[in-house]
């Protein structure tokens, strides 16, 4: 099962470096686009009942775009872009997603 958090995506990110890892980090980061995907959906789906998921949609859509231009870069073997592209992913979880051990003192 794959969690998407700041760690997996700094793990992938990290393969990078290794060029025999390259099809692993295709993999992984096709298998993150369509769980992101499917989220997507269903967020879009709930809309006209749940008004609040617009924000959520929208962030979804700016990760989903975000995943498949480092998709693209990675089958177009231009691991630079896909290196940055994921840094730019690290940086949007790390504004938008909670700490996974918040410290409630």
């Amino acid at each position: 099962m794959l969690i998407i958090n700041k760690d997996s995506v700094n793990a992938t990110r990290h393969k990078l470096d290794d060029s025999g890892k390259i099809q692993e980090v295709i993999d992984t980061v096709s298998k993150m686009l369509e769980i992101k995907q499917a989220l997507l959906w269903r967020s879009e789906a709930m809309a006209p009942c749940c008004g609040s998921l617009c924000n959520v949609a929208s962030r979804l859509t700016h990760e989903v775009d975000l995943l498949g231009d480092t998709l693209t870069a990675l089958v177009n073997s231009d691991t630079t872009q896909a290196a940055e592209l994921l840094e730019e992913y690290l940086r949007i979880l790390e504004e938008t997603c909670e700490p996974s051990e918040p410290n409630y003192c």
